[in-house]
């Protein structure tokens, strides 16, 4: 029905928009009515069937297009850039870069704005489908960042993030995927225990520091044991690997009970701890239950090792020639040539101490010139000369004592190991000769082949006037041993 006291019809707002029904009136039209009328007594009617046009729009169409501004309205009621603005397109975004702030009435914290299938507020991000996934990405090679802050005054220091679950015994887990491998590798937590896995075959875990820094396997409770278990699965053999990019060796255990070292080529030391008389197991197949002992406390090896008493004058110096149980005593003598034969001699010795060569010492009887004899140190392997250690040269161009200091190779001994001295010089000899043990000053020891009455302990390679690195053994002989002395500091 008409308004009160009003004519029954409007000449203005009904006559000009009576074409229009109010799901189609948009704000520009019905902008275009209304700021004509003038503010004045004889328009009261117009005006209260304007505010009723646009209550009737409003609830069809569910909005709010004020009706004299340029605009599609704002909210809050004025018309700054801290506001949202709806309805013209250059009013539909915020410019300003404080941000948007949605707050409560009361200014309560519990606000969610809810943007598709996330929902931001209450201090969550979160999705709001039960079982959504949340994604934050970056794009191209941006990174992500998780830190604390001091925006609101709290101190910028730590930054801790949480992985959360409902309950000790459930699983919280993170990934490390692909666009199409889902595992790649995994770290997974489940009541307290933690494991990293790489789900891809023959892919390793690498942990690293950088220069003096240590990978350290600590216990967090005070006087308590620490246990590292390195476990193979089902029957596959654990084995730990030590190794550079020149040395490896590798310790398994693929026996109950006993310990195994392998410097490969075949060379495997057992440790056996099954039983009291386990005992150790060499490459060569022999077995070591008790350590071995020198009846009285010595080496065991027939040698007198350097004295370590406090206030006695420590020896340094060696006679590795005349040693027992090599040789018997006797004066060294200049008679015997095969010393000095154009083949390379080797003989053995014991080590009495730990420690480098820095000296070394030959005498020569019968001098020959333009000669050096060349002297090299080896290891032994299995009782015959093995890899050389160390080598020097002596002039023998003249009689006397000759001393080197000067030494090629590692030159550092072990104590108790048996080690061999081979020597050759450089040129065929003529009249070189140098002191020595005769033949017949030798302990039996090693009966030589084809050699009937005199047992030897002396080999000789075919180089001709040359030490190899690691001789090819020719055969055994009788020839004497050189006076040779060895300074170990």
């Amino acid at each position: 029905m008409p308004l009160p006291d009003a004519p029954d019809y409007s000449k203005r707002i009904y006559e000009l928009l009576k074409e229009t029904d109010l799901e189609n009136l948009s704000y520009a039209q019905f902008q275009g009515v209304a700021e004509k009328l003038f503010i004045e007594p004889e328009n009261e009617d117009e005006m209260r069937r304007l505010v009723l046009v646009q209550l009737a729009r409003m609830a069809v169409r569910g909005d709010w297009d004020g009706f004299l501004s340029g605009s599609a309205g704002t909210i809050g009621g004025s018309t700054t850039e801290d506001l949202i603005a709806f309805g013209a397109a250059s009013a539909d975004t915020i410019t300003k870069d404080a941000g948007i702030a949605v707050v409560t009435k009361g200014g309560g914290a519990s606000s969610v704005i809810k943007v598709g299938g996330i929902n931001i507020g209450a201090q969550y991000v979160s999705a709001n489908t039960a079982n959504g996934s949340v994604t934050l990405r970056s794009d191209g090679t941006g990174q992500i960042f998780l830190n604390s802050g001091s925006e609101y005054g709290g101190t910028y220091t730590d930054t801790i993030v949480n992985v959360m679950k409902n309950g000790l015994a459930n699983v919280n887990q993170i990934k490390f995927r692909d666009t199409v491998n889902e595992n790649n590798a995994t770290l997974t937590e489940t009541s307290g225990e933690l494991n990293v896995k790489s789900n891809v075959d023959a892919k390793d875990i690498t942990l690293e520091t950088k220069t003096t820094g240590v990978i350290r396997v600590k216990n967090q409770t005070t006087n308590t044991d620490t246990q590292l278990n390195v476990q193979g699965n089902g029957t596959g053999i654990p084995k730990i690997n030590f190794s550079n990019d020149t040395k490896a060796v590798t310790i398994q255990c693929d026996e109950s009970q006993k310990f195994k070292v392998d410097s490969g080529g075949g060379n495997t030391f057992v440790l056996d701890v099954s039983s009291a008389t386990g005992g150790i197991k060499f490459p060569d197949g022999t077995t070591q239950v008790t350590a071995a002992t020198g009846g009285g406390g010595g080496s065991g090896l027939g040698v007198v090792l350097s004295p370590t008493i406090s206030g006695l004058a420590s020896a340094d110096t060696y006679l590795i020639g005349r040693q027992s149980p090599y040789a018997i005593w006797a004066d060294y003598d200049t008679s015997n040539n095969q010393n000095t034969s154009n083949n390379p001699r080797y003989w053995p010795f014991i080590a009495p101490t730990a420690g480098s060569i820095s000296e070394m010492s030959i005498r020569v009887g019968t001098a020959q010139s333009g000669t050096n004899l060349l002297v090299g140190i080896y290891e032994d392997s299995s009782g015959v000369p093995g890899t050389q250690v160390a080598t020097a040269a002596f002039d023998v161009s003249s009689t006397g004592y000759v001393t080197v200091t000067s030494f090629s190779g590692t030159n550092s001994l072990d104590a108790n190991s048996q080690y061999w001295f081979g020597h050759v010089a450089d040129t065929s000899r003529t009249t070189l000769q140098l002191y020595q043990l005769l033949d017949s000053q030798i302990l039996p020891t090693l009966p030589a082949a084809g050699l009937s009455s005199k047992p030897s302990y002396c080999f000789y390679s075919s180089d001709s006037n040359s030490l190899p690195a690691a001789p090819t053994l020719a055969g055994a002989t009788d020839s004497g041993r050189l006076f040779a002395s060895i300074q170990i500091t």
